[in-house]
């Protein structure tokens, strides 16, 4: 029997026809993050059988003669049997045991049923702990230019330039001249007696003069 090289054909390409039988496939699911335990599963390979089977290409006649060590002509032939000889065990009621693979017996409704061994074969998980490395430089894109993520830092560090306000005390002293402006006019008018001297002057005698009188 030719078991041992069909599943290592099997594992091989992931896909192996026997028709009369049904077409075994090795599925495959991602892997998952598992978040809570700071991990990575790993993918989760099953071996299903599909009831449907295509007559194997000239490529797996060719595979399955050079590792059984016949020529391509002769591997078709023993093929042929071999699957000619499981279908009859089935339909005889027996248990076909695959090493490697799973059972094989007939069904209530005359199908073949497929138990595999391992329905599913797994890898240990990985730890997922994100890594923080320090002082490694990364491009910052700033406005229209590209730095460096140590250029950046280094602009950052600097010292904040003092900046003088003297404007702002200008525009305080200007605004304190116009409010008390405003308020004296308000107070005394803005008549021209407003901003003059408002004391009458009365004209005083004209001071004595002292004269001969000329001969």
């Amino acid at each position: 029997m030719m078991y041992p090289e069909l599943y290592q054909y099997l594992l091989q390409y992931r896909k192996l026809s026997l028709p009369g039988i049904g077409t075994f496939m090795i599925e495959r699911k991602p892997a998952l993050t598992d978040f809570p335990n700071k991990q990575i599963l790993p993918p989760v390979y099953s071996l299903v059988l599909q009831p449907s089977a295509l007559i194997p290409s000239g490529n797996f006649f060719n595979w399955l003669g050079t590792a059984l060590g016949i020529s391509q002509m002769d591997a078709v032939i023993r093929f042929n049997d071999f699957v000619f000889e499981v279908k009859k065990q089935v339909d005889k009621g027996d248990t076909i045991s695959w090493s490697g693979v799973g059972t094989l017996k007939k069904g209530l409704a005359g199908e073949i049923k497929f138990q595999p061994y391992d329905p599913a074969i797994t890898e240990q998980p990985v730890p997922a702990v994100k890594v923080l490395r320090e002082k490694a430089e990364h491009t910052v894109r700033v406005g229209e230019e590209e730095k460096t993520s140590a250029e950046m830092e280094k602009i950052l560090a600097k010292p904040e330039e003092k900046k003088s306000y003297w404007w702002a005390y200008a525009l305080v002293t200007g605004l304190l001249a116009v409010i008390f402006i405003g308020w004296y006019f308000s107070v005394k008018g803005v008549d021209l007696g407003a901003t003059a001297n408002s004391k009458r002057l009365v004209p005083g005698d004209p001071p004595s003069a002292a004269y001969k009188e000329l001969p």
